[in-house]
């Protein structure tokens, strides 16, 4: 297996159409779910809930606003870690795995950002 550079990899991907659309789906998908989740934010002094667990006194735990902001970047992060081991999988050859990594990543933002926007209209309700 040869060393290539970022370009080279770059050119691979795009010369394989249906994994770079699947590569811009998935970046387009974390840029979106990252904006709705970040429109969704609002700063006030009350605290919001930021954690829920079944064990321990309380099951919901409060933090600062500023703690939801770290919805946006996981969904930022997620969405740019599956493209890059996609573009790592299409590299060894692993086109068929790197097309499944790159639809589970785009259920994973989905879930992710439902999953957020729960959280937030949780905090939005007390």
């Amino acid at each position: 297996m040869e060393r290539l550079n970022i370009k080279q990899i770059i050119g691979r991907i795009m010369v394989d159409r249906p994994l770079f659309w699947l590569s811009i789906a998935v970046i387009g998908v974390g840029l979106i779910s990252s904006l709705i989740v970040g429109l969704n934010i609002h700063a006030s002094d009350v605290t919001v809930y930021s954690r829920y667990t079944a064990f321990g006194e309380a099951h919901f735990y409060k933090s600062h606003w500023q703690y939801l902001l770290l919805f946006v970047l996981f969904n930022l992060l997620a969405s740019f870690a599956h493209v890059v081991l996609m573009a790592k999988l299409q590299h060894i050859e692993r086109r068929q795995t790197a097309l499944m990594l790159g639809w589970i990543g785009i259920i994973i933002l989905v879930v992710a950002t439902v999953y957020a926007l729960l959280v937030i209209q949780l905090g939005q309700a007390a």
